[in-house]
């Protein structure tokens, strides 16, 4: 039985070096869950998730959900989320050195956190084969807001002018004077109410007395606020396992690679071509 553990989740261990390239960005995922059975068909939860990326982020939900009857589950949540926004940094140099006019410059836009707040409502329908395998598919209808807010952006310039001047024998001197200009900008972010409808489709190993639960599951992200078509945003893919002991606890390890095509900034549409990388560290306590 030991040996077959292993064997289970030996696949995750060999995807993670294989999956991470040199040049994508990695982050480490942690979250922590408690859930309540009120009864046999309803149930509540209280999670906790905090993730380490470039656009570190920490959030708290409450959730609920109810079988209406087997392989049918719906649900209900919300999520009060705190992320940062990482510095940001624009070249703004013009012109080619060396000329009679160039400016040396940019725009600096210093780290700041943000909140806000998501409901969501979900239908999660499953099937089980062979006694082992469970399939199922999870449609998520998902709203996000976040207000107003003020943010500081420094702009700074150097222009370099080219000067001609003569000395007493005549001879050419060139030199260039440095204007230098440094200002603060402020500028308002307007509020943001982003609708993502994301489909999940997910096989895991389920089988009775075997405490290990490996899967694979493929999410798709589609933002249905914008314009009068859905919109593509991310796939997010995963690998990974569950460990349930001591008849009520849980522990999971997960990889997570997301594709992201494009994002919503300042109800603009901004395209992306980004892929991120996450190890997914979590707990559930179950009663």
């Amino acid at each position: 039985m030991k040996l077959r553990r292993y064997i289970l989740v030996l696949p995750l261990l060999l995807a993670i070096p294989m999956m991470a390239q040199d040049n994508d960005e990695v982050g480490i995922w942690s979250e922590i869950g408690i859930e309540k059975a009120i009864t046999k068909k309803w149930d509540v939860g209280l999670d906790l998730e905090y993730r380490a990326q470039n656009k570190s982020r920490f959030s708290a939900g409450l959730s609920t959900s109810y079988k209406p009857f087997k392989g049918l589950k719906l649900g209900i949540g919300y999520n009060f989320l705190y992320t940062c926004r990482p510095d940001k940094y624009k070249d703004k140099s013009e012109g080619e050195v060396g000329s009679d006019n160039w400016t040396e410059g940019y725009n600096f836009t210093k780290e700041y956190w943000y909140p806000r707040h998501r409901f969501n409502a979900e239908a999660t329908g499953s099937i089980k084969l062979w006694n082992w395998l469970k399939i199922s598919l999870r449609e998520r209808y998902q709203l996000t807001h976040s207000r107003e807010r003020t943010v500081e952006k420094q702009k700074h310039r150097v222009e370099h002018v080219k000067q001609v001047e003569f000395d007493d024998d005549w001879n050419e001197i060139i030199s260039y004077r440095e204007d230098v200009s440094d200002e603060t900008e402020t500028t308002v972010k307007p509020a943001l109410t982003d609708q993502v409808l994301r489909s999940r489709l997910k096989l895991e190993y389920d089988k009775k007395r075997v405490p290990f639960s490996p899967f694979v599951s493929a999410e798709f992200h589609n933002s249905v606020g914008v314009g009068d078509h859905m919109l593509l945003q991310k796939i997010r893919t995963g690998i990974g396992s569950g460990y349930k002991f001591r008849k009520h606890h849980e522990i999971s390890l997960s990889y997570l690679i997301t594709f992201y095509m494009y994002d919503i900034e300042d109800n603009e549409v901004v395209r992306q071509d980004e892929r991120r990388h996450a190890i997914c560290l979590g707990y559930k306590y179950s009663f």
